[in-house]
């Protein structure tokens, strides 16, 4: 590193050339979202742009349907959970009569 103040963002950006990638593509976003746009260029990518958007539909749902059958598999079943349920009660009962017959 140069002790000379104008040398060192030349040579940051010789160090690091995807800042200047990334500021190319910025640019060119910007860019694109101002220019409007053409009746051929909406006419050829109508297509596309509904292709897009059922694919992306698609892989929604199977998400939605892949997060729905894991959270179901860690939730016990309802005979599991009822079962727990009535052990657990007649663990306190038992409990109850123990202190009780002690008091």
């Amino acid at each position: 590193m140069s002790t000379n103040p104008a040398n060192e963002p030349g040579d940051s950006l010789a160090e690091n050339p995807y800042v200047l990638v990334a500021g190319g593509v910025a640019l060119g976003v910007l860019i694109g979202m101002l220019v409007p746009r053409s009746r051929k260029e909406r006419e050829l990518l109508e297509g596309t742009g509904r292709q897009i958007a059922g694919k992306v539909t698609g892989t929604v749902q199977a998400v939605k349907e892949a997060g729905k059958a894991e959270f179901d598999a860690l939730l016990p079943s309802r005979d599991d959970a009822k079962e727990r349920v009535t052990s657990l009660f007649g663990n306190l009962v038992d409990a109850a009569k123990g202190a009780a017959q002690k008091a």
